[in-house]
């Protein structure tokens, strides 16, 4: 008799293999299933950070323009400039600054800022500096940021109408008719708003970066309450601003509707904590 795979007296070497029972199979499909949802959430965040990271970027550069305008005028722009029914909006006044002096040398700031033989065909420009990457609406000339012009949540003189033009892009008015320049920001330029995201806006709810009433008074209450018109992002818990000294803060939704107020106002003189 022969012996196969063996020799006389030693064992065989030769061993069964045995399938994967169903349970088994089960199993590794869950790792892997596990597996793909951290590797998708992983690149989902990491892709957030990247958008974040370009924001805070345009702010940077929006507040820079704002700066170079108030070096050569002496003055900030009015964040809505609403003489003679013009509502020039303060991105228009720092077109040269935000680098596009094409644009800047044909714009008309005496004219409505949709005046129709003048500045409605440039509004409609796009502008990614005025755009964030994280937002899901797109359409010729829309933002998704807004000049800060005070808040009702600052102070008691606020909510009775006679202070609501205490932030730093203010609008023009019978009682104001010059600009914020940066020495009227008592309360400190590291503490103070000057623009805000505000993303997701249509053309009616004054989201193009021409339009003079892009500039808000945020009185409603937390970060990110939808539909409010005020400071909203579709970063996670909360939305980028930028101070009146260019550094760029996000504001958690958790935070106080009190805080929120006090660093849209320029002089409330209100005892703030550091900001992150």
């Amino acid at each position: 008799m022969h012996r196969i795979g063996t020799l006389q007296g030693q064992p065989s070497t030769i061993r069964s293999r045995r399938a994967f029972t169903l349970i088994e199979l089960v199993v590794v499909i869950a790792v892997m299933g596990i597996l793909v949802a951290l590797l998708s959430s992983g690149v989902q965040a990491a892709r957030e950070q990247s958008r974040r990271v370009t924001c805070s970027n345009h702010l940077r550069q929006q507040a820079l323009a704002l700066q170079l305008f108030h070096d050569l005028s002496g003055s900030l722009p009015f964040g809505n400039d609403r003489g003679e029914g013009r509502n020039q909006s303060w991105a228009s006044a720092v077109l040269g600054q935000l680098e596009r002096s094409e644009l800047a040398v044909q714009w008309d700031r005496k004219k409505a800022w949709n005046d129709p033989a003048r500045n409605q065909q440039l509004s409609e420009t796009v502008l990614p500096v005025l755009r964030c990457p994280s937002s899901v609406w797109d359409f010729p000339g829309d933002t998704d940021y807004a000049g800060v012009m005070g808040s009702a949540l600052a102070s008691g003189r606020s909510l009775t109408g006679l202070d609501i033009n205490n932030g730093v892009l203010i609008g023009s008015s019978p009682q104001r008719r010059s600009p914020i320049r940066l020495t009227e920001i008592v309360d400190g330029t590291s503490q103070t708003m000057l623009i805000a995201e505000v993303v997701d806006r249509m053309p009616a709810e004054h989201g193009l970066w021409a339009d003079g009433r892009n500039a808000i008074s945020h009185d409603n209450g937390g970060i990110n309450v939808d539909a409010s018109g005020e400071i909203f992002s579709r970063h996670p818990a909360g939305a980028q601003v930028v101070f009146a000294d260019g550094s760029v803060h996000f504001l958690t939704e958790s935070m106080d509707t009190s805080l929120i107020g006090a660093l849209c106002s320029r002089n409330g003189r209100e005892v703030i904590p550091a900001i992150d």
